[in-house]
């Protein structure tokens, strides 16, 4: 049954994520971060079906021909905060009662229309792993820039602040009522709203052209009248394959499995929506963001900095308890 799912994140240093890392992660290729001098190579990563980096109409020359390597290093680049948010992540699922050409098809004219047509950069990588259920699970992975391109650069950040609604409404106590300053803001829930829709009606055309009766449906179950309680969105043994790869790929069979229960506890904690602080639950978001933020961190730690080579047999450090 085709199902409607998508989810938004921020890449940001201030969480101990880098920008190349991800873009290597999810492309399965090999890039190097020249700010902190770091090789990311998942370029034995499965799954990668296909890749593209898509340039607004009116990009300047000097990022018309980078490579993927070369764009996001110059994105870091741009960005001189140690707390800077580097770039956002959208991850859709994509109906599988689409063909494969389909998907890609899809995805570029939905990226195209609702991101790359507003002048952000997308670097999009097409996955496909196998769902549990036994079919296929494929979704994409789209990553933007958060500043328009530029001559020789990159410009301020689009954003948007709450102002009183020029009209002069009012909420029942007499507070005024805020509206977003910037229309065009790309951070506003209403554009992240609007981008839903697109994608759901985009889906929901192919779908139509590929003589499919299933429709995916961006309304929650309730909304829907739905009384059923919704799956989990993150798999955590889903993810954890990937990590357990990289572990026997850098320290060997025997060592990823001496240590692999100690991670998988680590990342059960990471993921535990009773979240750091005792007695206070997480918000889905904010568990999601801690999670994958954990999960990054672990893949940057099994690919070693060409400078400090680590031995193929050395078993991994133990993390700081602030890492979990």
């Amino acid at each position: 049954m085709a199902q409607f799912s998508m989810r938004m994140q921020v890449i940001k240093r201030s969480a101990g994520r880098s920008v190349i890392a991800a873009a290597a992660y999810r492309a399965g290729e090999r890039l190097r971060d020249e700010r902190q001098g770091i090789v990311h190579d998942y370029s034995k990563r499965g799954g990668v079906e296909h890749r593209e980096l898509l340039l607004p109409d009116s990009s300047p020359p000097w990022v018309q021909h980078l490579s993927r390597e070369a764009f996001w290093n110059a994105v870091d680049a741009a960005e001189k905060r140690k707390d800077a948010q580097t770039a956002r992540e959208l991850r859709i699922m994509i109906p599988r009662e689409l063909d494969p050409p389909e998907r890609i098809r899809v995805v570029r004219e939905y990226v195209d229309r609702a991101f790359v047509a507003r002048g952000m950069v997308a670097d999009v990588c097409w996955h496909n792993k196998t769902a549990s259920d036994g079919l296929e699970q494929p979704h994409a992975h789209v990553m933007l820039t958060m500043r328009p391109l530029a001559d020789g650069g990159f410009g301020k950040k689009v954003r948007h602040d709450w102002v009183p609604d020029p009209s002069g409404r009012t909420l029942p106590d007499g507070r005024p009522v805020m509206i977003v300053s910037n229309a065009d803001s790309w951070n506003s829930n209403e554009y992240y709203e609007r981008c839903r829709e697109d994608w759901e009606n985009i889906a929901n055309d192919a779908l139509a052209r590929a003589g499919s009766d299933q429709r995916i449906d961006r309304r929650s179950l309730v909304e829907r009248g739905l009384a059923r309680m919704p799956e989990p969105a993150l798999r955590l043994a889903w993810y954890l394959k990937d990590l357990y790869g990289g572990m026997r790929e850098r320290f060997g069979q025997f060592q990823a499995a001496r240590h692999y229960r100690e991670v998988e506890t680590r990342a059960k904690a990471a993921f535990d929506p009773a979240g750091p602080v005792a007695g206070k639950r997480d918000e889905p978001a904010k568990r999601a963001e801690r999670f994958f933020g954990w999960f990054e961190r672990q893949l940057a730690r099994l690919s070693p900095e060409p400078e400090h080579q680590i031995p193929r047999h050395q078993p991994p450090k133990q993390e700081h308890s602030h890492d979990r």
